[in-house]
Formats: structure tokens, C-alpha cells, sequence
């Protein structure tokens, strides 16, 4: 047990160890110190794809051509005219006020000074002159100017405008405007300087330059705007050694090194450390698996076919990575060789530990998606492969699956495009994972001694020379085999085994009759029986050993594993109980376990069923005379021996399932048997005499 123990904790230590290397932790990057105009001392080949960033005084220059060919934004203030107006109207008020109260003319000039900047000489214009005509020209200046609009000043470089009033926005040429200085000449023409005082003191744009808004704009049209120049990739020869190093080429080795992150000590240790955290709560899940399900994971031969299966699709799947052809990784072919070994719930458990590896290692939700899928469609096809032609199914569902992965992932996670190359990886993957199936799977029966629906169809096959021997030197048990199949077929199918592993391996359950046919009483056709010249140990001896015989014959022949068990396990510890009865009638001595078959007895619910059609089928043609009730008690009657023999404690089989059982068993039997039905008040000899005319 504890070799055990260290030989398993060894291939544990070995998967751990290859995940390692696989995802090895974040090296020190190369740093490259050849300046402009030297000559390189090696070859520098990219190690992956990376941009070419734009410089600094390049993404100045585009940023400044944005700001030039952008239009800026004003903001159109529908206030200004009303304030204006206001103002003029509040000038006018004052001085009429003042000049009511006969105020003097310095004391005027003094007051208003107090709340209007205009000088002493444009204050006398308005006292000396017509007042009311100067300021209705003023409103009505100013109103003709604003409708228009006045900026503070025009530039030549920016003769379009954007005019934002609200939630609205005009674009406009800049020159339908007036500046400051445009409209003041405009209504101060021919008239004295007072007045263009008066203009000039008044004038304020409505329109004003919003220099904020202008520049979010400019922002917006920036981060749009590519921020490389060019892509290196991955492989491409960046400099040749003893070439001279040009400016282009230093532009990219110092894009590649920006790429670089500072990776230290502590960077490399968390990052093991919690890679390692990751795969040994994997394998704990497995452990936890196992421990819950019995489904001996860890166990022999279970052990290695993981530990294979594991570091091979760990290589294969690294290497699609690495070859930018992630999508060709066939993680479906490690599934379904699960599925068809184990069974459909590891399956299940693998495709979660295997798309977990690398999606969570490689950081991509993508991949983890892709291998998700992938491996769980595997494991529902992998349950419907029972012939030549099934092998399209899964092709098919696979390449589906494949293809709505990747436009899930391209579309959804990645936020772009499909890539049609990407789709077509998926179908070449479902592809490539039928092919190595087919290639493989006879192999992998072969190493590790399982067995598929296939394999049993093709081990089933009557004209195989196992069974033409049989049909020549043992007639009877050949009838037998073939008649049990049948029972044991129909029985998987009423308490959901497997109906192909119980029909072949009846084919074969009594392969050891072989040795010694004539031993059989179903071969006892016409000649006299030997037994009756031995002693009854000596026959019970015989009778015992064709399980010993059936079992080195399966093994010359490397049959599967499975029928090996049903050879052996078809007949339990059940006693010859007619020898023995011989046995006791000579000596009351005689010992019972002279007379049991070594066992063991039936761990499946297919050996079960081989060894209850046996005893049923050579009970039932024992019998000269049958009827339907007859079949019905011989049924019952074997079924509950065996159990109440404790026959079938070692099996998963219920009180329901015998029922299901027993209801199978009948249509065969009475189809092979063909029973007449016992008529009340009918002579017995009659009707005797009858069937055995009929048979």
C-alpha cells in the first residue's frame, strides 16, 4: 500500500512538474543596448506581435492638425442684446432724470461717471444734443448687429464655426459674423467720435469662443486616431547581425522593449505560488471526486490513462497556443476516450479541469469558453458511438459547437468581428479529433484494456472462428450462448445496462466447454454420458474447470478485460447440486465446497444477468414437457434461488430490477421453447404425446 501511495504521489509530482514548464513563470525580458548607426552583434527576432508607437512630436503634430481642421464651438448668447439694451435705457433714464431736477451739468457729468466708464466729452455730446434720436439709433444698431451676430475677433485658420444655442447647433461660416472692430465701424461710419465712443463702449459679443468644449472635441477625434504606426511580428527579423542599426530599426526595438513589464523576484514567486495553488486544487477536486463517486480514478491502470491523457493534451494544447492556433487544440479527443474508460460524469469533471488549465493560466475567458464547449459536446456525442456511421454525429455536433464558440467568443468577449480563418480552425479541429479517434481508440483498448460498443459489436460477430468451432464441436452449449445473449440483451435493456456487453459476453461464457464438449449434456447428442463412469467429484471437477479453461482461452485469444470477468464470474460459488447429491448418496461426509464453483460471484448488473439466463435457459431446456406456466415457475424459481444463494449480493441489482427481469426473460423463452398451453380436464399423456410430436 504505501509503494502505492509513492508511485501515484510520483505521477502527481510529474503532472505538477510539467504544468510548470508548460507555463513556465514571467521571464526577465531581453534588453537590447545597440544604438543608431552601430552594428548589431546578433540577430534581434521578435518574440511576439507588438505595435510600433507613434512618437511624441508626431502625436503633437496630428493632435495640432485635429485643432486646425476641427470647427471650434461659440456659444450663442441670446442675452447680450437684452443686457445692452437694458444698459442704454438705464443711461437714458439717469441723465432725463437728472436734467427734470435741473441738476447741473457737472453734477451730471459727475454721476453718471459714478456708474457708467464713458468720458466727459461723450457725457456733454449726449447733454448738448438730441438724446432720444442718439439712443433709439443705438438700440436700433445694436439690434441689427446681434441678429446677425458679433465674436470677439475672426482667425483666419478657423473660417468655419460651430454654434451651440442650447440643445441646438449651427455650423457657420465665420465671415457672415461681425467682430468687435467690424461692427463698431460698421454703425460708427460717418458719425462723430462721441458716438463711436458710445458704440464702442457698449459693444459686447454675443457669440464667445468656448475653449473648453472646443478642446473635449479635439480630444474626442484624438483618441479615436491610431496611436502606432506599424506591427513587428511575431518572428519577423527586427535587425540582422553585422548589419547597421537604422533609425527605423531602433524605433523598434524600443517599441519592443516598452512592451516589457518589471518583473522581480516577488513577481516570479506569487506567480508560481499561485499557479501551484491552482493545479493541486484540481487534483484535490479529483481526489474529492473519486472519494464521493468510487470511481477508482487512482487505481491501476485508471491511473496511468489519466497521468497520459493529461500530459498529452497539456503538450498538444501548448503547442496550438504557442503556434497562434488555439482553436486546433482537440481537447474532444481527450473527452471522449474519458467518457468511453470511465464514464460520463468524469467526463464532465476533465472538460472543467482541462479548460480551466488554460483558460485561467492564459488569463483568456476566450479559450476557457472554446474548451468548455468543445468538451462537453464530446462527452454527449461519446454516448451515441455504436457504429461506422455514428462517427458523423459527433463530427457534425463538434463542428457546430466549434463554430458558435468562436462567434460567441469573437463577437461577444472580444467585441469585434468574426474571423472566418478562426472558423474554420473549428471545423478542421472536430475533423482532426475523428480522425485520431478512429486511429487511436484501438490502440488505447489495447494498452488499457477497455472496451467499446465497437469492439464488443466487432468480438460479437457470429462467423468469427471462436464461434464456427463451436458450432462444429459443441453444437448444444454454441445454442446455449446464443440463447443466453439474447436473455441477457433483453434483460440490460429492462434495468439499463449494457445490452451489447451482455449479449457478447454470453457469446462467450461458456468458450471453456471447448476443452471437453462431450462433458456438457446440451452436447450429448446421441451418445452415452461419460459422467456416468466417473465418480461424482471427478465430474464435478470437470464441470468446474471449463470457468478455468473459458478464462485461459479468453486471455490467448486477449479478449477485453469485461468478458474475461463474465467468464469468470458466470457461475458464482453456485453448487452442482446434482453431483453432489450423488456425492452424499455414496457418503454422508461429502464436502459441499468440493462441489461450488470457485467464484467470485457477479460485480455487474451484466454478469448478473449472464449468470441468471444461464441457469434459466438450461433449466428450461431440461425440461421435456413445457408450458407457459412451466416457463413462468422455471424463471421464478432459478431468479430467486440465486438470490436467496446470496449469488447476487456482490451486484447493483434490486427486488425491482429481478421483476424487470423476469418480464424480459419471458417473450425470449417462449419464442425459443414455444410452450403449449396446459388445458384443463385434457388428458396429461395426451398432451404430452402432442408437444413432443410438435417438437
Amino acid at each position: 500500500m504505501k509503494i502505492r501511495i509513492q508511485h501515484n504521489l510520483f505521477i502527481f509530482i510529474g503532472i505538477i512538474l510539467l504544468l510548470n514548464i508548460i507555463f513556465p513563470p514571467p521571464a526577465v525580458p531581453q534588453k537590447y543596448d545597440v544604438a543608431t548607426g552601430e552594428i548589431a552583434l546578433q540577430n534581434i527576432i521578435a518574440p511576439y506581435d507588438f505595435f510600433i508607437p507613434k512618437t511624441e512630436p508626431e502625436l503633437t503634430e496630428e493632435r495640432e492638425e485635429i485643432a486646425r481642421r476641427i470647427p471650434r464651438v461659440y456659444d450663442l448668447d441670446n442675452t447680450v442684446k437684452r443686457a445692452v439694451t437694458l444698459d442704454i435705457d438705464g443711461l437714458e433714464r439717469m441723465i432725463d432724470a437728472a436734467r427734470s431736477l435741473q441738476v447741473g451739468r457737472d453734477s451730471i457729468i459727475h454721476l453718471v461717471q459714478k456708474q457708467y466708464a464713458l468720458n466727459r466729452g461723450v457725457i456733454r455730446y449726449l447733454l448738448r444734443n438730441n438724446r432720444k434720436n442718439i439712443f433709439n439709433r443705438l438700440r436700433k444698431d445694436f439690434a441689427e448687429l446681434y441678429a446677425v451676430g458679433v465674436v470677439d475677433r475672426k482667425t483666419v485658420e478657423h473660417a468655419i464655426i460651430a454654434i451651440v444655442s442650447g440643445n441646438t447647433e449651427t455650423v457657420e461660416s465665420i465671415d457672415r459674423l461681425y467682430s468687435l472692430d467690424e461692427a463698431e465701424n460698421l454703425v460708427a461710419v460717418n458719425q462723430r467720435a462721441e458716438y463711436r465712443s458710445l458704440v464702442k463702449f457698449y459693444m459686447t459679443p454675443n457669440i464667445t469662443f468656448n475653449e473648453e468644449k472646443t478642446q473635449e472635441r479635439i480630444d474626442e477625434v484624438f483618441a479615436n486616431v491610431p496611436k502606432t504606426k506599424g506591427k513587428v511580428l511575431k518572428g519577423e527579423i527586427i535587425t540582422e547581425k553585422h548589419k547597421r542599426v537604422n533609425m527605423e530599426t531602433t524605433e523598434k526595438m524600443l517599441a519592443l522593449e516598452s512592451t516589457y513589464t518589471s518583473i522581480g523576484t516577488w513577481e516570479i514567486i506569487k506567480t508560481l505560488l499561485f499557479r501551484n495553488i491552482l493545479y493541486l486544487a484540481l487534483i484535490f477536486l479529483l481526489f474529492k471526486f473519486d472519494l464521493i463517486t468510487k470511481s477508482k480514478l487512482f487505481v491501476g491502470k485508471n491511473l496511468y490513462f489519466i497521468a497520459l491523457l493529461s500530459a498529452a493534451y497539456l503538450i498538444i494544447g501548448k503547442v496550438t497556443y504557442a503556434t497562434n492556433l488555439v482553436y486546433l487544440t482537440p481537447i474532444a479527443l481527450f473527452i471522449f476516450l474519458f467518457a468511453l474508460y470511465f464514464n460520463f460524469y468524469v467526463a464532465i469533471l476533465f472538460t472543467f479541469i482541462f479548460a480551466s488549465v488554460f483558460g485561467i493560466v492564459l488569463n483568456s475567458a476566450g479559450i476557457f469558453t472554446f474548451l468548455f464547449v468543445s468538451g462537453i459536446v464530446a462527452t454527449f456525442s461519446s454516448q451515441t458511438i455504436n457504429s461506422r456511421l455514428a462517427f458523423y454525429r459527433p463530427l457534425i455536433y463538434l463542428a457546430l459547437a466549434n463554430i458558435g464558440a468562436i462567434l460567441f467568443i469573437d463577437i461577444y468577449l472580444s467585441k469585434g468581428a468574426f474571423n472566418m480563418l478562426s472558423l474554420g480552425e473549428g471545423v478542421v479541429n472536430s475533423i482532426i479529433v475523428n480522425l485520431s479517434f478512429v486511429l487511436f481508440l484501438p490502440l488505447f483498448e489495447r494498452m488499457f484494456d477497455f472496451t467499446t460498443d465497437l469492439t464488443l459489436l466487432e468480438l460479437g460477430n457470429l462467423n468469427l472462428p471462436i464461434f464456427k468451432d463451436m458450432a462444429i464441436e459443441a453444437p448444444g452449449t454454441y445454442h446455449h450462448s446464443i440463447v443466453v445473449g439474447n436473455l441477457a440483451e433483453a434483460g440490460a435493456r429492462y434495468i439499463d445496462g449494457d445490452p451489447v456487453l451482455a449479449r457478447v459476453s454470453a457469446y462467450y461464457h461458456d468458450m471453456g466447454k471447448l476443452k471437453k464438449p462431450e462433458y456438457f449434456i446440451e452436447n450429448q447428442i446421441g451418445m452415452k454420458n461419460p459422467h456416468d463412469l466417473l465418480k461424482p467429484q471427478m465430474s464435478a471437477l470437470i464441470i468446474i474447470s471449463h470457468v478455468k479453461d473459458g478464462i485461459e482461452m479468453a486471455k490467448k485469444m486477449k479478449l477485453p478485460r469485461k468478458l474475461i470477468e463474465v467468464i469468470e464470474q458466470h457461475h458464482g460459488t453456485t453448487m452442482i447440486e446434482m453431483f453432489y447429491k450423488k456425492a452424499f448418496e455414496e457418503s454422508k461426509d461429502a464436502n459441499q465446497d468440493s462441489f461450488r464453483y470457485p467464484g467470485p460471484r457477479p460485480k455487474t448488473k451484466e454478469t448478473a444477468l449472464v449468470m441468471l439466463a444461464d441457469s434459466v435457459e438450461a433449466a428450461a431446456r431440461g425440461e421435456r414437457s413445457i408450458t407457459a406456466s412451466k416457463l413462468q415457475k422455471i424463471v421464478k424459481g432459478n431468479i430467486e434461488k440465486k438470490f436467496n444463494d446470496g449469488q447476487l449480493d456482490d451486484c447493483p441489482i434490486t427486488r425491482h430490477d429481478l421483476e424487470q427481469i423476469k418480464a424480459a426473460f419471458m417473450p425470449i423463452l417462449t419464442g425459443v421453447f414455444h410452450p403449449r398451453v396446459d388445458y384443463e380436464g385434457a388428458n396429461k399423456r395426451t398432451t404430452t404425446g402432442a408437444e413432443q410430436k410438435g417438437r
